[in-house]
Formats: C-alpha cells, sequence, structure tokens
C-alpha cells in the first residue's frame, strides 16, 4: 500500500509544506518574515501566513499557471508586490501594499462578502497594469489617502471608482457590483428601485458600487456599453449619481456637477455627499431641467385639499434654492431659503403688519431662485382665502 509523506523546508521563519500528491503545494510562514531592501521572494504555491510578514522592503510575486490563495492568522504587508496568477490570486486574509502592486496575469479576487477582506493601498502606494484582466475583483481598500481611483471590477470587466474627499481618509473602501440592486448577491436586504425620491425617475438595474468611507467626498463613475445607460436615460444630462439613503431607506440623488461622454462610455461626478450614509451608489435619471414649468398660481389655503399650499415642482430640481414673495407695493412678505412647497399664505417677514397671520386676498408675485440648476423665475400668484 502506497502512503503519501510530507516534506518540511525550514527557510528562516518560513516553513515550507510539500507534499508530494495532487494536492496544492503551499508555503506556510510561521514566524517573523522579512524581505529586505532590494530582496526578491516568489511564491509559486499558496502563501499560509501564520506569523509577522509586515515589514518588507523588497518585492514579492506570486506566480501559477493555475490559481494561488493567500490565507492564514496574519495579514501580510508588501512593499512591492507582482501578481502573474493566470487563474487568479485569491484573498482569504487582507493584504497591504506599501509602494506598487503590478498586475500583469490574473485578478487579485476577495470574498465580497467579508468585507474585511480587502488588497488596501497604505499611504502614497500605487498599482500599474489594471486592465479588464488584471485589477480587484472584490473590494479594494486605502489607508491614509485623501483621494484615490479604486481598481475594482469583476471578471473580465474593469470597473473602476475614484474617490475625491475634503480630507485624509484613514480607511475607505470600495467594490464593484454587476448585479441588479433590487436582488443583490451579498447583502442582507434588497434596494428595490421602486423606491426612490420625488426628482428621480429611473434607477439602473444592472450596476452598482458599495463604498465605505466617513470624509465628505466626491465621486466620479464612469459608465460602458453594458451600463445600457440609454435604458435609463433620454438625455445624457439627466443622468445622475444616485445612492440608497441608509436612514430612509430610499434611492437619492447624488448629483452631476460634471459629465462627458455619449450613450456608450462616459463619465459623471457627483455632488459632494458622506458615503457611510449611503450603502450603494449606482446611475439614476432625474426630472429634465427641460421640463422645468414655473407657472401662476392660485391659492386657497382653507384646509380642503385643495391648492392649500404654493407647490412648485421645480423645487424638487433643486433644494438649495430661495423664495421671495411680495405684496402689490413692492414688500416682501414671506423669504425662505431650501423651500419645501409649505407657503400656505401666511407671512414671516418681521415688518409684516400680518405676520403670523393669514395674508389678505390679492395678487402676489413671486421670485425663486433655483441655484443647482441655474435658473431664476418671476411669477405671480392670487391669493384666496
Amino acid at each position: 500500500m502506497n502512503s503519501t509523506q510530507n516534506i518540511v523546508v525550514f527557510l528562516g521563519g518560513l516553513l515550507l509544506c510539500i507534499t508530494p500528491s495532487s494536492a496544492q503545494e503551499q508555503a506556510q510562514n510561521f514566524g517573523a518574515l522579512k524581505i529586505h531592501e532590494g530582496g526578491r521572494l516568489g511564491f509559486h504555491d499558496n502563501l499560509i501566513n501564520n506569523g509577522s510578514f509586515d515589514e518588507n522592503t523588497g518585492l514579492v510575486g506570486f506566480y501559477n499557471t493555475d490559481d494561488l490563495t493567500i490565507s492564514g492568522a496574519f495579514r501580510p504587508i508588501f512593499q512591492d508586490a507582482e501578481i502573474i496568477v493566470t487563474n487568479h490570486l485569491n484573498l482569504e486574509v487582507g493584504v497591504g501594499i506599501t509602494n506598487n502592486s503590478n498586475f500583469i496575469i490574473g485578478n487579485v479576487v476577495t470574498p465580497r462578502n467579508q468585507l474585511a477582506i480587502t488588497l488596501d493601498y497604505i499611504n502614497d502606494a500605487f498599482y500599474t497594469g489594471e486592465t479588464n484582466r488584471t485589477k480587484v475583483d472584490g473590494y479594494a481598500a486605502l489607508t491614509n489617502k485623501q483621494s484615490f481611483l479604486f481598481p475594482t471590477g469583476i471578471i473580465d470587466k474593469l470597473r473602476p471608482i475614484e474617490l475625491r474627499s475634503s480630507s485624509v481618509n484613514a480607511l475607505a473602501k470600495a467594490a464593484y457590483f454587476y448585479e441588479d440592486p433590487n436582488v443583490p448577491s451579498t447583502f442582507p436586504t434588497n434596494f428595490s428601485t421602486d423606491q426612490k425620491s420625488d426628482i428621480l425617475l429611473r434607477i439602473s438595474t444592472y450596476e452598482y458600487w458599495d463604498l465605505d468611507g466617513d470624509i465628505l467626498s466626491t465621486v466620479i463613475l464612469t459608465w460602458d456599453a453594458d451600463s445600457n445607460i440609454a435604458n435609463i436615460v433620454d438625455r445624457i444630462e439627466d443622468l445622475r449619481v444616485v445612492g440608497w439613503d441608509k436612514t430612509e431607506g430610499i434611492w437619492v440623488d447624488l448629483g452631476n456637477t460634471n459629465f462627458s461622454g455619449d450613450f456608450t462610455s462616459g463619465s459623471i461626478t457627483s455632488t459632494t455627499f458622506l458615503p457611510n450614509a449611503y450603502e450603494i451608489i449606482t446611475f439614476g435619471e432625474s426630472l429634465s431641467t427641460a421640463s422645468i414649468t414655473l407657472d401662476n398660481y392660485i391659492l386657497t389655503p382653507n384646509n380642503d385639499g385643495i391648492n392649500d399650499y404654493l407647490v412648485i415642482d421645480a423645487v424638487a430640481l433643486s433644494p438649495n434654492n430661495k423664495i421671495e414673495i411680495y405684496n402689490r407695493w413692492g414688500r416682501i412678505v414671506y423669504t425662505v431659503e431650501n423651500y419645501k412647497n409649505l407657503f400656505d399664505g401666511t407671512a414671516n417677514n418681521k415688518f409684516t403688519i400680518s405676520k403670523d397671520k393669514g395674508l389678505p386676498d390679492g395678487i402676489y408675485f413671486y421670485v425663486v431662485k433655483l441655484f443647482d440648476i441655474e435658473v431664476t423665475h418671476q411669477g405671480y400668484l392670487y391669493l384666496n382665502n
């Protein structure tokens, strides 16, 4: 009867376990392993890191025509790393990079249901060689960076997300999902595209990103042919970055401060928001500025549910707004910033005799300024109590 015998080789703190069978060979670090400046260490087998392996100043490489795995109790941190693994380098423990990761062949794959496992770019670290077939398939992270382009994607699709923060992030992470947010694969709840703020008309059902960070930031998203932007908007100008608000449980508009491209490819920049306030982000369509109707109005505040308030639908396009209402003699009787359609014929100007009381019947003039879309309009309303 044949038996299998393990061959164990000690190299400093590196324990190399070789099993001469069909099983995958593996290298296990159980001590204190260090790559010194100018040094190189190549792994052609799985790495199990159960020791110290985080003070490296040389190059580590991973090479295999099949797949490789990094696992163990402790996160290794490499100065420089190169990946030439045909069927991908799988992470079962996080890995840190302090200088450069060079994607040559294969993806670095992290489990999307374990957010603590990331490829983490620390301080001034960067990457090279990212393509549709060489990237992070899962979660990439940053440590102590203000801005970063995460090299995220899935299988054979590179779908990065760029983070631009107002100050340095102690930690932020991101992953790309090529799936319908109505039926997410790794989140405990779904993100119904029917649950959205009034300004939004449609939400992408094709893809989304998870972005985690606690610093006010803007993001830049890009799209390609598989994003099916033509199924989301009729005009590129109406495209928005949208996010699932954790508190409200709805999709909300995160803006469009800049965009370029066409229905096949392009990029869009959001307004400033707090990433941790939103579960996921993707593309959506807002009400078109071309569809703005700013009319003259009739106000009958008698609590019958009809025309009880001055409702200007266009303020949904510009939460950053201001309204001023004047009487026939040009005296201001009501003004408010960020108007929410709550004027019921009651003055709020301290110089108005009827302040906090209903204004008399008659014709009034209003000026509404929609700062977000750079629209100013003057009209009139007839008040009939």
